[in-house]
């Protein structure tokens, strides 16, 4: 189907936008860990070739046991490097391999032909060079040596180097290197190994079984794995395969997924009980909650990554690239068949080999490079795959007993290293300028077009985002609350579109979902589906859509019957094909006014993004240029007509005894600024319109603004001001946090500037700074009792029949207290004071005080207090 070809051909590039948290620590740990490798080998050199070299030897020939009783494993302090601490470095390179396999490179098998084709030449080809040199000599043996890549060296040499080539060829060498990985571990563990004890082998087994039965039974506490572990390594010590593959077997079944939404959520509500109750068993459920969410390959090998790059393999290169370099030395590796024939398979045979069967791969189309990679950018990664430092010296301690042999591998390997750099450095320099992968296409293809997209806001709005995304996409279920602040952020000024590009060999579900949206788009619910399944990503199988459908009230019949025989899979093809003509490499990519958005897609990125190209000009440019008659945002529609306003110019700014509109203070405002979005309003604009659905909190910078209510008795039918608000003071109420429509209307008296935020973008800022959440609260709650009305007497707002009413009611009776009760199920306003303070389902009263103070279910003492009665007796 040309829906999931065109998916695969993007896949690759999602992983390429969207690399796996694990990829991106081995390639930031690369460039420190390549360089503090390259200190030690320079370390060991000169400590060899000094006049304490004897120290060296010395040191790293130290034997060292272990006893069991009557048993022992006593190596020199070397061998225990190379065979103890190498561990932990093969341990990751399986969980790399599981990781790629589960939820990486490798899982797209569309995208796995050239880099396998080319990591399977780069293993045979040096192999096939160095026996061709050493055929029937003593070093034959190590024909293994040349075929390792060192995936950190690779990495760091290619951050240093290729700094300008696309990101996808990262992606390439990692992929290739993950094959490399594979094959010559294969070659260890079958031509490098002892004569193999069964019953050891046997043991190392069901060690094997014991780790697979700890992880499915959820227990990941490192004490316990380390003792399989410790177990194992000693099996296979004396099972004569190299104990180091053990480390590759675990990290093999050392489980690899993307997080869990479930668990990410429940961590968070966990973590918020915390806060409200700090107590031991919500902290170990939420410590718990994270570790669940996050997948144990993701987790260990936060760990273990920096010490793998900083000590292991550093330590590693300390004991083993210590050659004493004399002429002696040099004399007999410039004639020698295996230094020659490492560097041969090192230098030339990796380069020809990942070069040559790359570039034949693609000329027979046997598949194709990832977007923006082109044959000079491969060429290039194919010269540093000559580093095959660390397995090298790996595989140099295992194939020779000969000291002699070993020094002559390790100058070969030296020398390798040092010629794959510079000619890693020269091809980027020349053919990666020049390669031909065509340009990515910027600009959106095909246009919105309102009478096909889906489109959230108004049609004409003069800024445009498009989104393409996969409804099983985790970083797409991210990107919503993005979008949602934004398009709180910029109101009716905003148009947001949603394309489908479904990844389907990523995400199996992917494709259905897209569909069941298309479905539900059908019968006028696309945005209501939308936003279902972005809300419940795992679940996404058949019978959880139908589910969602009846959830909104679909024609479940009409809704199976499309999804069944696949009538909304040509429009689904069609975003596709959009998304390969925009350039799109994986989701979410987003287009800002028909632009390709590049670089971090947060809510500060967009928003730069979309106010630096909006076709109005930018602000400060349309401040200058004054108002213009061109489409764009359409003036706010008034209350009435503008000569049924009362005249608010020139009003002075009313007092705030109550504190219900405080002033903020310069950190406050900064708060808000940031958050919102600055507006320049004109006498008499109408900012908020009472009786809105929509509305949003405003904060005054400069200027006055005045709130007016319904007219009163006497007044015509014209509204009346109530109060007149000036700089860094704020408007709003209960009813905006509760969804309800607006009460008052606000109307900019003297011309200045606000800030609007909508009511999401406000919730976001009080749930990060709780003083600024507990001013707004405390005065939205002031606002409200003045609306109930604080006059005269008392408000008491509750259902008369709760036993605390009751109770209440007979202390108002017994000493007289004037008073107005409010009964929710009549009033909307009291519901709300309900609400807010979280005493509806418990039936407790509230009481009002004349002076605006919320009492929730007061004690007598406080009621008489609130009442201003003297209690006698």
């Amino acid at each position: 189907m040309t829906t999931l070809t065109g998916a695969s051909r993007t896949g690759s590039a999602h992983l390429a936008a969207q690399l796996s948290a694990p990829a991106r620590r081995l390639m930031r740990s690369g460039v420190a860990g390549a360089g503090l490798m390259v200190l030690a080998t320079l370390v060991a050199l000169v400590w060899a070739n000094s006049p304490w070299a004897d120290s060296y030897d010395e040191l790293w020939h130290t034997e060292l046991a272990l006893s069991f009783g009557d048993s022992a494993i006593a190596m020199d302090l070397q061998h225990w490097v190379n065979d103890g601490l190498m561990v932990f470095f093969f341990f990751l390179i399986g969980m790399e391999v599981r990781r790629e396999l589960s939820m990486g490179e490798l899982v797209q098998r569309s995208r796995l032909t050239i880099p396998t084709l080319a990591a399977v030449a780069g293993l045979v080809i040096p192999s096939l060079l160095y026996l061709a040199i050493n055929a029937g000599g003593d070093g034959a043996v190590g024909w293994g040596i040349p075929m390792a890549t060192d995936t950190a060296f690779v990495l760091g040499a290619l951050a240093i180097f290729g700094r300008h080539t696309p990101i996808q060829l990262r992606v390439f060498l990692l992929s290739l290197s993950v094959v490399d990985d594979i094959g010559a571990l294969s070659a260890i563990a079958i031509f490098y190994s002892d004569e193999i004890d069964l019953l050891a082998l046997a043991i190392a087994g069901l060690c094997v079984l014991a780790f697979i039965g700890l992880s499915r039974m959820q227990v990941w506490r490192g004490p316990a794995y380390f003792a399989v572990g410790a177990v194992m390594w000693v099996a296979m010590y004396e099972s004569g395969v190299h104990a180091t593959i053990g480390g590759v077997v675990l990290g093999l079944l050392v489980s690899a997924y993307p997080p869990r939404r479930a668990e990410v959520e429940r961590a968070g509500s966990l973590a918020r009980a915390f806060r409200q109750s700090p107590e031991p068993s919500l902290a170990r459920e939420a410590k718990l909650s994270v570790e669940r969410a996050i997948s144990p390959n993701e987790r260990i090998g936060a760990v273990l990554v920096p010490w793998s790059s900083y000590v292991v393999v550093p330590v590693f290169a300390l004991a083993n690239a210590g050659v004493r370099i004399d002429g002696t030395l040099l004399e007999r590796a410039l004639t020698s068949p295996v230094t020659i024939g490492v560097f041969v398979g090192l230098a030339v045979g990796k380069l020809l080999g990942v070069g040559l069967a790359a570039a034949l791969a693609v000329r027979l189309r046997l598949g194709v490079l990832p977007p923006g990679v082109g044959l000079g950018h491969v060429w290039s990664g194919a010269a540093l795959t000559g580093l095959g430092f660390t397995v090298s010296l790996f595989v140099t301690d295992l194939a020779f007993d000969d000291e002699r042999l070993r020094e002559e591998a390790t100058i070969g390997i030296l020398a390798a290293a040092v010629v794959s750099t510079a000619l890693g450095a020269l091809f980027f320099r020349v053919l990666g300028r020049r390669s031909s992968a065509p340009e990515r296409p910027v600009e959106l293809d095909p246009p919105v077009d309102p009478a096909v997209d889906h489109v959230r806001g108004p049609v004409d709005a003069p800024l445009t985002l498009v989104e393409y995304g996969d409804m099983e996409c985790p970083f797409c279920g991210r990107a919503t609350g993005v979008v949602s602040e934004l398009r709180g952020r910029f109101g009716d000024d905003l148009r947001y579109v949603f394309r489908h590009l479904p990844l389907v060999e990523l995400h199996p579900h992917a494709q259905l979902a897209a569909e069941a949206t298309e479905a539900a788009g059908a019968q006028g619910r696309f945005w209501e589906m939308h936003d279902k399944l972005f809300a419940h990503q795992e679940e996404l199988e058949a019978t959880d859509l139908l589910d969602h459908a009846s959830a909104l009230g679909l024609d479940l019949e009409r809704f199976a019957r499309e999804l069944g025989d696949g009538t909304h899979a040509p429009r689904i093809r069609d975003d596709v094909a959009g998304a390969e003509a925009s350039g799109v490499e994986g989701t979410p990519t987003f287009f800002v006014n028909g632009v390709r958005h590049s670089g971090r897609a947060g809510t500060d990125e967009l928003a730069a993004a979309l106010l630096r190209t909006d076709p109005r000009g930018t602000p400060v440019e349309r401040s200058v240029a004054g108002p213009t008659p061109a489409p764009g945002p359409r003036p706010p529609t008034p209350l009435s007509p503008p000569a049924r306003l009362p005249a608010v110019e020139g009003l002075a700014e009313t007092e705030d005894p109550s504190g219900a509109s405080p002033r903020l203070d310069d950190r406050q405002l900064a708060v808000l600024r940031r958050a919102g979005r600055r507006r320049t309003t004109t006498g008499g604009e109408v900012l908020v319109q009472g009786g809105a659905s929509e509305w949003d909190f405003v904060v005054v910078l400069d200027g006055t603004v005045a709130v007016l209510e319904d007219p009163g008795p006497g007044d015509g039918d014209r509204p009346r001001v109530v109060m007149v608000v000036g700089p860094g003071r704020f408007l709003g109420g209960l009813n905006m946090l509760a969804g309800q429509r607006a009460v008052r209307t606000v109307v900019a008296a003297a011309p200045g500037t606000v800030v609007t935020l909508s009511v999401q973008r406000l919730r976001q800022v009080m749930s990060e700074d709780r003083e600024l959440a507990d001013l707004i609260m405390r005065s939205f709650l002031l606002r409200r009792a003045m609306l109930i009305g604080k006059a005269t007497g008392i408000r008491v707002v509750g259902d008369r029949s709760w036993p605390a009413s009751v109770q209440l009611q007979a202390v108002l009776d017994e000493h007289g207290i004037a008073h107005q009760w409010l009964d929710p199920a009549e009033h909307e306003a009291a519901r709300a004071v309900l609400a807010e303070n979280a005493t509806l389902d418990e039936e407790r009263p509230v009481v009002v005080a004349s002076d605006g103070r919320v009492l929730v279910d007061p004690a007598p003492d406080e009621v008489l207090r609130a009442a201003g009665v003297d209690r006698v007796g």
